[in-house]
């Protein structure tokens, strides 16, 4: 019983975070930040912005609040998927947009 308590406390931040939006590349453009095309953008307990690349389900914070629980709700690095800003080289591709889609779908 024990264990399945842990287990219920372990999965309930992800289980209380919103219905996802799809986000795609095309809408956003040239300030399109991730290396993947489609992703489910979420808002996870503590206004935790979360994107899901659509292909491969894998899931990366966006925000502060979503890295500081990165573990907590496995979440994989973000740089791993952060395209970088050819513009201005060593630099990343801005995600304050994405953040503001995805502050929006907190409640």
């Amino acid at each position: 019983m024990r264990n399945v308590l842990l287990g219920l406390l372990l999965v309930s931040p992800i289980a209380l975070a919103g219905p996802p939006k799809l986000i795609d590349a095309d809408s956003f453009g040239a300030s399109w930040p991730f290396t993947f095309e489609e992703a489910h953008l979420q808002c996870y307990p503590g206004r935790a912005v979360v994107v899901s690349d659509a292909e491969t389900g894998r899931s990366y914070p966006v925000n502060g609040a979503a890295s500081s629980k990165a573990g907590q709700f496995g979440l994989e690095p973000l740089d791993q998927v952060w395209r970088e800003n050819t513009a201005i080289p060593g630099t990343k591709v801005s995600v304050g947009p994405v953040i503001e889609v995805g502050l929006g779908l907190c409640g």
